[in-house]
């Protein structure tokens, strides 16, 4: 829905464009006794009302598709971590966010594998972590977070994505 809005944006800002610049090339119709002046004002504040509405609408749009409780979106119940894996969750939000996507961390990136499609196992997330990955678009370095951090956040993540009751 974001990518459709963005993209309506952009093509009523080249339509006006275009517009705005047919009308303008125009030969006046002042010589002929007719106002184009007139004529212009109304796109001018046409394509000014659009890029108002896109302006605000758009930020505001945005900010209602994410509400509510993070720890509720998640498949598996989330409600109740452990002080380790909320700690593992402030961890994946600060270095894996970037490049993942987890539903139970509000992360919806799209470089790194999509960890709630993939629900790996703790084992699978602490070799990740510590040995790195590369799949050809990319890499993620070794030893992002390491020792007890890495713990907690491949507890938080096979928590999240249902992979620790396996």
């Amino acid at each position: 829905m974001a990518v459709l809005v963005f993209l309506s944006f952009w093509i009523l800002v080249a339509l006006g464009l275009v517009m705005v610049g047919i009308r303008s090339g125009r030969r006046s119709r002042s010589a002929q006794g007719g106002t184009a002046a007139g004529g212009r004002a109304y796109w001018f504040v046409g394509f000014a009302v659009i890029l108002l509405g896109f302006g605000a609408g758009v930020p505001i749009a945005a900010s209602f598709g994410r509400q509510g409780d993070s720890r509720q979106d998640a498949k598996a119940d989330i409600a109740n971590l452990t002080p380790a894996q909320e700690h593992g969750r402030e961890l994946f939000h600060k270095y894996c966010s970037v490049c993942h996507t987890l539903q139970a961390a509000s992360a919806v990136a799209q470089v790194g594998p999509n960890l709630d499609m993939l629900a790996p196992a703790k084992g699978l997330i602490l070799d990740a972590l510590a040995n790195g990955r590369a799949r050809g678009n990319g890499a993620m370095a070794k030893d992002i977070v390491v020792g007890q951090d890495a713990q907690d956040v491949a507890d938080f993540v096979s928590t999240a994505v249902g992979s620790a009751k396996k």
